[in-house]
């Protein structure tokens, strides 16, 4: 017997949910993305979004920055600092994403990154609308991505 979408003509009801992401992410491209309100160091907060099958939130182009942007508004009603996914604690000044993706896209603050007292290695977002090298052990909000 024939499932009932079938005879409706209709589409399998997973090709629906396999393009979804869970309850309390958001889709942008072929990922999801959630805004975490909890304040985590940024390991703290890296180590959160793994156990949710991602990592930090990588950023890969202005358009996804605008969007992420504009999502954590929505969100917040405010462009609030958000931990994200770039570090340069290997070597200082050779950023890097923690999901292993390239680094090809940046949107530093005019003034940054400035590493203040050698001692900010890890990447927020929305300072001053920008990124922003910070001190790794503040507890700040977070973004996690993970892929569909």
């Amino acid at each position: 017997m024939l499932p009932a979408w079938h005879n409706e003509g209709l589409l399998p009801p997973l090709s629906r949910e396999l393009s979804s992401c869970p309850p309390g992410w958001t889709q942008f491209g072929s990922r999801c993305f959630s805004f975490n309100f909890q304040g985590k160091s940024w390991v703290n907060a890296e180590n959160f979004c793994k156990a949710a099958g991602g990592n930090l939130a990588s950023i890969h182009s202005e358009e996804e920055y605008v969007f992420l942007r504009t999502f954590i508004n929505q969100v917040t009603g405010e462009n609030r600092r958000a931990w994200i996914g770039g570090f340069d604690s290997v070597q200082e000044g050779v950023w890097m994403w923690s999901d292993g993706s390239t680094f090809d896209y940046q949107s530093f603050s005019w003034d940054q990154p400035d590493n203040e007292d050698g001692l900010e290695h890890c990447l927020e977002m929305n300072y001053l609308d920008n990124w922003n090298d910070y001190l790794c052990g503040k507890e700040i909000h977070f973004l996690c991505a993970k892929k569909l």
